[in-house]
C-alpha cells in the first residue's frame, strides 16, 4: 500500500513539486471525474481521502476540476465536503479531504437506516439553503454521486464541479453544465427544453430543488431512468410526499425552498419530527442552551441511546458531548452517556477519545463529577491500562476517600472494587490500605461496614505478608462496632478469608475473639459468630491430625524398662499421673549426703511448712499449685533438699512453655483438686477493648487484645507517618510489627521453685536439722546411742 501512495504522489507531484500534508493509499472507489484513494494525515496520523483527478486523461473536463478546487477553498460548512489541502500539477489535481465514503457504495440505499438517512436529508437540505440563499449560488449537481458519509453515517455535500454564482463574468455552469454524466436526466424540464442559460431567468432554488427532488426518489424508490419516472410515491413516506411533489413543480418559481422544507420538516408530526432528529440538533447547540434544557436533554439522551445507530452514537454523539461536557457546561450527567458509549469503543478510539477527557474530569473539584466517574468506571475500566489508573486515576480518586461529605466516600469506596486488578502492588499493599484503615473508623457506620466488606473482597490482590499482618487485625477491629452490621460484616469477612489464616492465627488469635460474640446482644451476630468459631475449630482439627503425637523423646520407666511405656490409647488418669510418675522417678533415684539409695517409699511422711516464697518471685497459678499438692507425694523435709528440681522437668515454664501462668486479676482457687475428664481452664477470655481513633493499619493490633497479657513494656503509642508518606522508612514507622500481632497467652512468670521444693530448703528447716544433728551427737556420746559392744 506505501509503496503504492509513494508512486501515486510521485506521479501526481514530480520531483520539484509542492509537498502535501498527507500520503496517498490505495484507491477505493473511481467514478467519472475522480478516483478516490485512502490517505493518511502526516501530523497526526488521523485516516483521509484523496480525490485525484487525471488532467490528462479527462483534459476535456479540466475546467470541473479547476471550479470544484477552487471552490471548496473558498467555500466552507460543517455540512460541506470539508478539505485539508489540494494541490494541481500538470497531469493530476488532488484534493485531499476527511475521511468518507460514497453514498452510492451502499446498495441498496433502501436498505439504510431510516433516521440517518432523514438526519442526511436535513444536512443536505441545510448545505444547499446555505449555497442558495446565503451564498446565492447553484450548486448544480445534486445527485447520490454528489455525497458522502462520515464515520458517523452523517452526509456530507461534494460535487463542486459546477457550483456557481450568476453575478459572476462567466459562470461555469452555464457553459460546462451538459458536460457531467447525465446531465439530462437530473435537470429541470426548463433547461432540458432550452439550455442550461434558463438559469439565468429562475431564483437560485430551482435547479437545486428539483434535484433535490430527484434524490428523495432515488433514495426511497431506487434509481431512476428517465423523469418520467418522477412522482410516484412509492416508498417515500407519507409526510415527505407532499414536499417531494412541491420540489417536483414544474415550475421553477413554485418549487419549494430549502429553508421552506427544513421549517416544516420540523413542524409537529413534520418529517424530522424525530427523537433523532431533535437530540442531535440540541447536541450540536447545547453551548447556547440554559441548564435546565441541558438537564432534560440529558435524560432524553440516555433513554434513547439503545435506539440510535451505534456508529452514530460513538462518531457522532460522543464527541459532541465530550466537547459539551469539557467547554459547554453540560454537567456531570452528561458523564452517564458520555461513560456509556466510551465503553463500546476499541482500545485505539478509547484511548484517544474517552481517556484524556476522564482523567481531566477525575481532578476536577465538582462531586458531581466524582461521583458520576465513580458509578461509570464499570463500563470503561477494561479499557484502561494499568499504568494510567495507578499513575493518573487512583491519585485522583483517592482524594474522595478524604472527601468532607460521605456521599463521596462511599462511591470512592465501591469504586475500589472496579480498580483493583489495576492498581499496582504498591499502591495496593501500601496507599490502599492506609486509606481503607481510615475509613474504618469513619463517622458514618454503614461507611465502616462496607470498608470491612471491601478488605475482605480485596484481599486477594494482597501478597501473603500483608494478608497476614492486616486482615485478621482489621477483621477482629470491627468485632467491637457498635453498629451490628459492622460486626457482621468482620464475621463474614474473616470466614470468607479463612484459608489465609495459620493454626498459630486461629487459635491464639481468632477463636478467643470469637466468643465475646456467641453471646451477642444481636441474633444475626450471634448466628454468624456460632458459624465461624464452627469453620475455625474445624480448620484447627485438620491442622491438629497432621501434627505429630508429641513432641517430647520418649523415655525409659523406672520399674518398666524400656516396653514399659504407657502406648496410646491406654488406660490413664490423665497429664497430671504422668506429672506425678516423673517426679516420683527423680525422688527415687536421688542419693543421700553419704552417697547410698535411699528408698523413699520407706520414708515416713513427714509435714513440712512450705517455705516462703520471696518478694522477687511470681505466684503460682493458685489451681495449680492446689492440684500439685495433692497429688504429690509427701517429702520429709530431712529429704527435700536432695530433691533436684531443673527446667527439664516440665514445671518451671518460661515464655515457651506450656502457658500455665495465672494472670494477675485472676482469681485464687483454693482446695480444688484436678478431675480428669473435667476442663480445668485457667483465666478467661477479656472483653474487646474499645477501638480507639487511629489512622493506619499498624495501630489495629493495640486497640484488640482478645486475649489479656501481663506485658507490661509493651508499647501503646507508636509514631505513624501521613496518609503521604512512601518510601522504606515510612513502610517500616507505619507498619511496625509491635502494633500488628495481637500476642497470644503466653506465660510471662515462671513457676517459684519454692512452690515445689528447693535443693536446701528454707533456712528454717536447716536449723531444724542442725538441731536434730547436733541432739544425735550429744546422745552418741553419752552413749544413749547406737550399738553397745558385748
Amino acid at each position: 500500500m506505501f509503496e503504492f501512495a509513494k508512486s501515486a504522489l510521485t506521479g501526481a507531484l514530480g520531483s520539484k513539486g509542492p509537498s502535501l500534508p498527507f500520503s496517498v493509499g490505495e484507491v477505493v472507489h473511481s467514478d467519472a471525474l475522480w478516483t478516490i484513494h485512502d490517505g493518511i494525515k502526516k501530523d497526526d496520523r488521523t485516516p483521509v481521502s484523496v480525490f485525484v483527478f487525471d488532467s490528462v486523461r479527462h483534459r476535456d473536463k479540466l475546467p470541473l476540476a479547476r471550479n470544484a478546487l477552487k471552490k471548496c477553498r473558498t467555500i466552507r460548512h460543517p455540512d460541506m465536503l470539508k478539505v485539508i489541502e489540494g494541490v494541481e500539477t500538470e497531469t493530476k489535481i488532488i484534493i485531499g479531504t476527511e475521511a468518507v465514503t460514497p453514498l452510492r457504495t451502499y446498495s441498496p440505499l433502501t436498505s439504510l437506516n431510516q433516521n440517518l438517512v432523514a438526519w442526511g436529508l436535513y444536512k443536505i437540505a441545510t448545505a444547499i439553503k446555505f449555497l442558495n440563499t446565503d451564498c446565492n449560488m447553484i450548486h448544480g449537481n445534486i445527485r447520490v454521486d454528489s455525497i458522502y458519509t462520515t464515520k458517523a453515517g452523517e452526509w456530507k455535500l461534494g460535487g463542486f464541479e459546477l457550483l456557481s454564482s450568476l453575478k459572476e463574468d462567466n459562470p461555469l455552469i452555464l457553459t460546462y453544465g451538459g458536460y457531467l454524466p447525465d446531465a439530462s436526466k437530473y435537470a429541470p424540464p426548463e433547461v432540458r427544453k432550452t439550455s442550461w442559460t434558463a438559469c439565468r431567468n429562475t431564483p437560485s432554488n430551482a435547479v437545486d430543488s428539483w434535484a433535490f427532488g430527484c434524490l428523495i426518489h432515488e433514495i426511497f424508490n431506487g434509481f431512476f431512468s428517465r423523469p418520467e419516472d418522477l412522482g410516484q410515491r412509492g416508498n417515500i413516506p407519507q409526510e415527505l410526499f407532499p414536499i417531494y411533489k412541491s420540489f417536483l413543480n414544474m415550475e421553477p418559481k413554485a418549487r419549494m425552498t430549502m429553508g421552506d422544507f427544513l421549517d416544516k420538516g420540523i413542524w409537529k408530526q413534520g418529517y424530522f419530527d424525530k427523537d433523532f432528529i431533535s437530540v442531535t440538533l440540541f447536541l450540536e447547540q447545547i453551548a447556547i442552551k440554559d441548564a435546565f434544557e441541558k438537564e432534560q436533554f440529558i435524560r432524553k439522551i440516555d433513554a434513547s441511546l439503545e435506539s440510535f445507530p451505534l456508529e452514530f452514537c460513538k462518531y457522532k454523539i460522543l464527541p459532541e458531548l465530550i466537547q459539551a461536557v469539557e467547554y459547554g457546561g453540560a454537567g456531570a450527567k452528561a458523564l452517564t452517556p458520555i461513560l456509556k458509549l466510551g465503553g463500546k469503543l476499541d482500545q485505539q478510539e478509547f484511548d484517544s477519545l474517552v481517556v484524556p477527557i476522564v482523567i481531566k474530569l477525575f481532578a476536577s473539584s465538582d462531586r458531581a463529577i466524582r461521583v458520576s466517574l465513580c458509578e461509570g468506571l464499570p463500563n470503561f475500566i477494561n479499557n484502561l491500562n494499568s499504568k494510567t489508573v495507578s499513575d493518573k486515576i487512583f491519585p485522583n480518586l483517592a482524594i474522595g476517600f478524604m472527601d468532607s461529605s460521605a456521599v463521596i466516600r462511599e462511591c470512592t469506596l465501591k469504586s475500589v472494587l472496579v480498580i483493583i486488578g489495576k492498581l499496582n502492588e504498591r499502591i495496593t499493599n501500601n496507599d490502599l490500605l492506609r486509606y481503607l484503615a481510615k475509613l474504618q473508623q469513619d463517622e458514618e457506620p454503614g461507611i465502616r461496614t462496607n470498608t470491612t466488606i471491601c478488605l475482605g473482597k480485596v484481599s486477594k490482590h494482597l501478597n501473603d505478608a500483608t494478608k497476614k499482618r492486616v486482615l485478621v487485625p482489621a477483621f477482629l477491629r470491627s468485632f467491637n462496632d457498635p453498629f451490628a452490621p459492622a460486626r457482621t460484616a468482620g464475621l463474614v469477612a474473616l470466614a470468607a478469608t479463612v484459608e489465609f489464616y495459620d493454626g498459630q492465627d486461629c487459635a491464639h488469635r481468632i477463636i478467643p475473639a470469637l466468643a465475646p460474640l456467641l453471646l451477642d446482644s444481636e441474633k444475626q451476630v450471634r448466628r454468624q459468630a456460632f458459624n465461624n468459631m464452627e469453620i475455625f475449630v474445624k480448620k484447627l482439627e485438620k491442622i491438629a491430625d497432621s501434627m505429630p503425637e508429641t513432641s517430647a523423646p520418649v523415655s525409659t520407666a523406672v520399674n518398666g524398662g524400656p516396653g514399659a511405656s504407657q502406648q496410646p490409647g491406654a488406660s490413664t488418669e490423665g497429664w497430671a499421673n504422668w506429672a506425678i510418675s516423673a517426679v516420683s522417678t527423680k525422688l527415687g533415684t536421688s542419693l543421700t549426703p553419704n552417697g547410698s539409695s535411699t528408698d523413699l517409699t520407706k520414708t515416713p511422711p513427714t509435714t513440712t511448712k512450705p517455705a516462703p516464697t520471696s518478694a522477687s518471685s511470681a505466684p503460682v497459678n493458685p489451681s495449680m499449685a492446689t492440684q500439685a499438692q495433692n497429688m504429690a507425694p509427701s517429702v520429709s523435709a530431712a529429704m527435700t533438699p536432695l530433691v533436684p528440681v531443673s527446667a527439664s522437668n516440665g514445671w518451671d515454664v518460661g515464655a515457651g512453655g506450656w502457658g500455665w501462668d495465672a494472670e494477675g486479676d485472676l482469681p485464687p482457687v483454693t482446695g480444688t483438686a484436678f478431675q480428669p475428664g473435667r476442663s480445668n481452664v485457667v483465666g478467661s477470655v477479656s472483653s474487646i477493648k474499645a477501638a480507639k481513633a487511629t489512622e493506619n493499619w499498624a495501630e489495629w493490633g493495640n486497640n484488640f487484645d482478645p486475649i489479656p497479657s501481663n506485658k507490661s513494656n509493651r508499647s501503646t503509642t507508636q509514631p505513624t507517618t501521613g496518609l503521604g508518606s512512601s518510601g522504606e522508612n515510612a513502610w517500616t514507622e507505619s507498619w511496625g510489627g509491635d502494633g500488628w500481632d495481637i500476642d497470644p497467652l503466653t506465660p510471662t512468670r515462671p513457676l517459684s521453685s519454692n512452690n515445689i521444693g528447693s535443693p536446701g530448703g528454707s533456712a528454717e528447716d536447716k536449723e531444724r536439722r542442725r538441731q536434730r544433728l547436733a541432739e544425735q551427737r550429744e546422745a552418741r556420746k553419752a552413749g544413749k546411742l547406737g550399738a553397745r559392744r558385748i
